[in-house]
């Protein structure tokens, strides 16, 4: 049930046929897709504690329906989640399609709908996972389903799978599959969630490819400190004094640039001053271009910025004291980084001990998780000319850029577990933009509009025409 205040209402956004696909399908495709994302997210699988589970045993029922059988798999029992094959039974390609069953927290109080309501309404449909990630868990079924009625793959094989514990990534999803079950899941090609948000530049409509992300690695830093009484407010050894130091000299912290061509590829197209963009791509002036950049276009700054090396956020701090007036023994500072592929666990010890000399503080460093480096896949490819050449066909006015995510997605894990796989990243939008869609994600009224929901069926339908051909 809606609540009674601050309905949802949208501007109603003009939106057209999609080239080349009959209206009618259109139509179709939207009201499946829809319906099954309503579905899913009615499903709460906000993680921790994700309980998955229940979105793979609705999925195997949803494909049983259509007359396809898939497989229920992975450990805890409630973390599993669900693979299916459609074979052509000829030699060829494989392709994956693959997404996350799990969605961040959602609060309801601060959403306009209950976050797990599926609500439909207004050409959206709402809930936490509408746009992360819900929406492909919904987008690729359809697709699998309509290309198994079609007659299935000209050649090889498609694969589809929707996976657990990709938002916090401590228990198992994409990672048990590679390590476990391989065969389930090594293919030729894996799409999955990132990319796909498009930007007005220039009477083009510009549409970002990850073919790979940066690495991520969450520690805490145990400042140490005395107790004591805090009435005696100039004491030595507060704890929680040091842990502010610590905290400020890594949020100021200036990591060396490295400018590679994760960064290089973005700057050319997107920054169209030649002399600005021929600083960007020097270390040495790199960081002053970087401010210039930001007061001319503060959105392709805060795009570019991130590929130039580590980030350092600090996010969590919690003090082990149970009184306001006693000071603790220790401070627990979460920090978030990520790093460029090629950085490893000891780079980044190092980045952390060159940011901290001469703080104030004692401390040491525990780790959260495994450290996962970055990596990527070859660009170009027969894949990305696949992808290039679908999208020019629905959205003429098209042009596809390459990047790396500065997030973490479960392609990380294929990558790496199989290094013959091209994965990349790419999920298009027809009607929203990179303006309207990028804030929503892990935001309250997260939600997707219905034509861009069934584009992406209806694409990913058509790559996997093309590639498995």
């Amino acid at each position: 049930m809606m609540h009674d205040v601050d309905r949802p209402s949208e501007q109603r956004i003009p939106v057209h046929d999609i080239p080349g696909i009959d209206p009618a399908v259109v139509a179709e495709v939207e009201r499946e897709t829809s319906r099954l994302l309503s579905e899913l997210i009615r499903i709460d699988t906000s993680n921790p504690p994700g309980d998955e589970t229940r979105v793979a045993e609705h999925m195997l029922r949803w494909f049983r329906e259509r007359g396809l059988e898939g497989e229920i798999v992975g450990e805890p029992a409630e973390r599993a989640g669900f693979v299916l094959r459609v074979d052509s039974g000829r030699p060829g390609p494989s392709l994956l399609l693959l997404a996350h069953e799990d969605v961040v927290p959602a609060n309801a109080p601060d959403w306009r709908v209950p976050p797990f309501s599926g609500l439909i309404e207004d050409g959206y449909v709402w809930g936490r996972g509408a746009l992360d990630i819900k929406n492909l868990v919904a987008a690729h079924a359809v697709a699998t389903a309509r290309v198994a009625a079609a007659g299935g793959p000209a050649a090889g094989a498609l694969v589809y799978a929707c996976t657990a514990d990709e938002e916090e990534g401590s228990v198992g999803g994409a990672r048990w599959l590679v390590r476990n079950r391989p065969d389930l899941v090594h293919t030729d090609y894996v799409i999955n969630e990132g990319g796909g948000h498009f930007l007005e530049r220039g009477g083009r409509r510009l549409y970002f490819l990850e073919s790979g992300e940066k690495g991520t690695a969450q520690f805490r830093l145990i400042v140490k400190g005395e107790t004591g009484h805090a009435s005696v407010p100039l004491r030595n050894g507060n704890a929680v004094v040091a842990a502010a130091r610590v905290v400020e000299a890594l949020a100021s912290h200036e990591a060396p640039l490295v400018v590679d061509a994760s960064s290089e590829d973005l700057v050319r197209t997107l920054v169209d001053a030649p002399r600005l963009r021929e600083r960007l791509r020097d270390p040495r002036t790199a960081r002053a271009a970087l401010a210039e950049l930001a007061r001319r276009d503060v959105q392709v700054a805060d795009m570019i910025e991130p590929l130039y090396g580590f980030a350092f956020s600090p996010t969590i701090v919690r003090s082990n004291s149970v009184a306001v007036n006693v000071f603790p023994t220790r401070v627990e500072v979460s920090v978030d980084c990520r790093m460029l592929a090629g950085h490893d666990e000891q780079e980044v010890l190092t980045e952390v001990r060159t940011a901290l000399d001469g703080v104030e503080a004692d401390w040491d460093l525990e780790w959260i998780g495994p450290v996962t480096p970055g990596n990527s896949s070859p660009y170009p490819s027969r894949f990305s000319e696949v992808i290039a050449a679908t999208l020019k066909r629905h959205v003429p006015d098209a042009e596809l850029a390459v990047r790396h995510s500065v997030g973490f997605t479960d392609s990380n894990w294929f990558r790496a577990a199989f290094p013959d796989t091209i994965a990349y990243n790419f999920a298009p939008h027809i009607v929203e933009g990179y303006d309207e869609v990028t804030p929503r994600i892990h935001n309250v009224d997260e939600r997707i509009h219905v034509r861009d929901l069934a584009f992406q069926a209806l694409f990913v339908e058509r790559v996997a025409q093309g590639l498995l051909s």
